[in-house]
Parts: structure tokens; sequence; C-alpha cells
């Protein structure tokens, strides 16, 4: 049996959990699978996993600021009232949902008569982030996967170079976990 590296035209399926700086966990286990090199996976990780084969533990460590950009003073909003439920409270939160479907979770920073004053910034911005995790499968891309890695790739530079669509954020909110 061939025990194959992680490294160009690999695929590879990683187990992996996020960590804030304070080494408390920042998300679920989550499992991905991506080719190696195209851009699918953030290069610190990909720099930690380079060479590692299934079994391996890896940890990758991302300087604060590269993961989740910094923090935006333009992403704390005050926003109608109306447009949330009665009990809203400082301290929920709540998923908003872009034009282009994806999701965005607001942490309400203040309740003022008839504004909600929301902050949008990621949770982890301006935070180091642990990565934690086990490589479950490394082995050479087929041409299909390589294929849609490519495909992949350049529709997220279409998007990072399109304008943001300019919709109201009250019409996209909707509640998820309080406090």
């Amino acid at each position: 049996m061939t025990t194959f590296q992680v490294g160009p035209s690999t695929f590879y399926v990683f187990s992996y959990q996020a960590f804030d700086a304070d080494d408390e966990p920042a998300s679920e286990p989550e499992v991905i699978g991506a080719v190696f090199g195209t851009g699918q996976i953030l290069p610190g990780v990909e720099g930690a996993l380079e060479g590692k084969t299934v079994g391996d533990r890896v940890e990758a460590r991302l300087a604060a600021g590269t993961v989740f950009g910094a923090r935006q003073a333009s992403s704390i909003l005050e926003v109608d009232r109306a447009d949330f439920p009665a009990d809203v409270a400082p301290g929920d939160r709540f998923e908003l949902e872009n034009a282009a479907g994806d999701l965005l979770v607001a942490h309400v920073l203040e309740v003022v008569d008839d504004l909600v004053v929301i902050d949008t910034n990621h949770p982890l911005a301006e935070q180091d982030v642990i990565l934690r995790g086990e490589l479950l499968e490394v082995r050479p891309a087929t041409g299909e996967e390589l294929k849609a890695a490519e495909l992949a790739l350049e529709e997220d530079l279409a998007l990072l170079n399109a304008s943001p669509p300019d919709v109201g954020v009250g019409a996209l909110i909707r509640p998820t976990n309080r406090g």
C-alpha cells in the first residue's frame, strides 16, 4: 500500500476544530476535503498539512487578522428595532443572510428606544485562531477534482472582485441562538 503525503495534485480530507486565542473551542468539529494548493484552504493551514500523511495530527496557528480580518467600525450598525423580535436584548445573536446566501452572525450590543445596535464583525476578528485536527485521507487528486478546484477558484476570484449588494439589513435578520 502506497502512503501519500499532502502536496501538489493531492486530494486530502482533514477533520479539525477551531480554537480562539484563549484555547476555547470556537467551532464545532468539521471535516473538509480539498485539492492541495488550489486556494480552497487558508495558506497557513495548507502549510501545516504539507508533507503529512493519513493519521497525522496537525495544529495550525493563524495570526490575528489573517483569518477573519480586522474589526471594522463600519460593521457596527444601527437597525430599526421593528426589524427584531420584541424581546431583543444585548447579547442576543442573529443570523443575517446576504444576497449571495452567505450567513453572517450579528451580535446585539445595545437596544435603545427605536434602535438596535449590532456588530457584524466576525467574533474571531483580530484574534489568533488555532486549528487542530487529524488528516483522514490523502491520495492523488482525480482529473475531475482538479478541474472542480480550478473552477471554484475562478468563481471565488470573481466574487472577490464583485461589488457588494446594496440591501437593507432589516430584511435579512433571522434569530439564531440567544446569548
